[in-house]
């Protein structure tokens, strides 16, 4: 098929690799070093948690476009004359070897899955058995969940305690679970949509490539553009609830400048 079949080559792409498992990985990743950045920036002297806790977020978001760097390059062979084309293990044409044919042609995958550095799936990826028919009805009952749970603990800390100290630890219970839950939403959201955002930055390193400079009327290959217009707002959206509940939590624990000293603050006045 001809390279500018964008939809083929996706659909191709998306069942010779597990993307959800792989963008988790990322994901993972990128935790943990929004958990590093934190404690590199307490280290620094950044203590107040409106700034940190923003400034970690981002810096997690680069390391996130790091991550997903890594990752083409590891979907990318190395080929035989040194440098690497994705096109290479897909089993496109080298078109840099002399007679090569003019058309930029990409022929069919050959079917069955396959493996990518002896570590890939070895089958098609049947996104029907991996996710619920009904995404909509899923995550609404997940957000329901999610707020009953969020009421039921706000009731059980107001009832336990009293009026004035009460209402700090359910505001500090409050905006703990919202950020916990705005960041796992985040997570859920980017790892469901992973076939698209991988496959979209995969099929832009292709348009990026030289193999493919001929190819000029279907514009330059953006990787990076690409993987930014489909994970900025999750990503803005952890940011904004980072940086309320940085502030809250500094307005009722001026002193503080770690949520464990936050919760043994709690747990005493208990």
């Amino acid at each position: 098929m001809k390279i500018r079949n964008k939809g083929q080559f996706i659909r191709k792409f998306r069942g010779r690799f597990s993307l959800r498992l792989h963008m988790f990985a990322i994901l993972t990743a990128t935790a943990c070093s929004g958990v590093l950045a934190s404690k590199v920036l307490l280290e620094l002297g950044v203590s107040s948690l409106p700034i940190r806790y923003p400034l970690a977020v981002l810096l997690a978001y680069l390391v996130f476009f790091l991550c997903v760097r890594l990752w083409l390059i590891y979907v990318t062979p190395p080929k035989k004359g040194g440098g690497s084309h994705l096109t290479d293990w897909l089993d496109f044409p080298d078109f840099s070897a002399p007679g090569s044919p003019a058309g930029v042609r990409v022929p069919i995958l050959r079917p069955g899955g396959g493996q990518f550095g002896g570590a890939g799936a070895s089958a098609s990826f049947d996104a029907s058995t991996a996710i619920p028919s009904d995404l909509h009805s899923a995550v609404g009952k997940a957000a329901s969940g999610a707020a009953d749970g969020l009421g039921d603990a706000v009731g059980e800390a107001a009832g336990a305690l009293g009026e004035e100290g009460g209402f700090i630890i359910v505001v500090v219970v409050a905006v703990l679970l919202v950020l916990l839950a705005t960041i796992l939403g985040a997570t859920v959201y980017v790892v469901y949509e992973a076939p698209v955002i991988l496959s979209e930055a995969a099929f832009e390193t292709l348009l990026a490539a030289s193999l493919i400079r001929k190819a000029k009327k279907m514009g330059n290959g953006d990787w990076v553009g690409s993987i930014f217009s489909t994970t900025w707002k999750p990503f803005l959206i952890t940011l904004v609830m980072a940086l309320v509940a940085g502030g809250i939590l500094k307005y009722y624990f001026p002193g503080a400048i770690r949520v464990a000293e936050i919760l043994s603050e709690v747990a005493t006045s208990r």
